[in-house]
């Protein structure tokens, strides 16, 4: 496979993650929003945790951005649906019989 073809698919699967993401997350915002509400607090106490350091101060905005409970939930979520659609491929590929392409690198 050429080698811009496979940049191509690496970069849909990455935006197909994203997107599955946060498809994953409006549905737990809809249907279950308590525990939504439990994830967003874990997350806000996750960060009030990493912030409560002695930072200097030139990297405090940076730890900010980084540390915000919604950025947190919803990679949080695209990890999540990234594992999930891998175990799903895996487990497509050795019910039809095949194995994955595997990459290999010239020396």
């Amino acid at each position: 496979m050429p080698s811009t073809a496979r940049f191509l698919m690496s970069l849909g699967n990455v935006f197909f993650s994203l997107v599955l993401g946060a498809g994953a997350l409006a549905f737990s915002l809809f249907f279950f929003p308590t525990s939504t509400l439990q994830l967003y607090k874990g997350a806000r106490a996750a960060g009030e945790t990493l912030l409560s350091g002695a930072w200097p101060a030139q990297y405090e905005p940076v730890l900010r951005a980084l540390a915000d409970e919604r950025l947190i939930v919803y990679m949080g979520f695209v990890l999540a649906t990234r594992i999930t659609v891998g175990l799903l491929v895996l487990l497509g590929s050795k019910w039809m019989g095949t194995k994955p392409a595997r990459e290999e690198f010239p020396l």
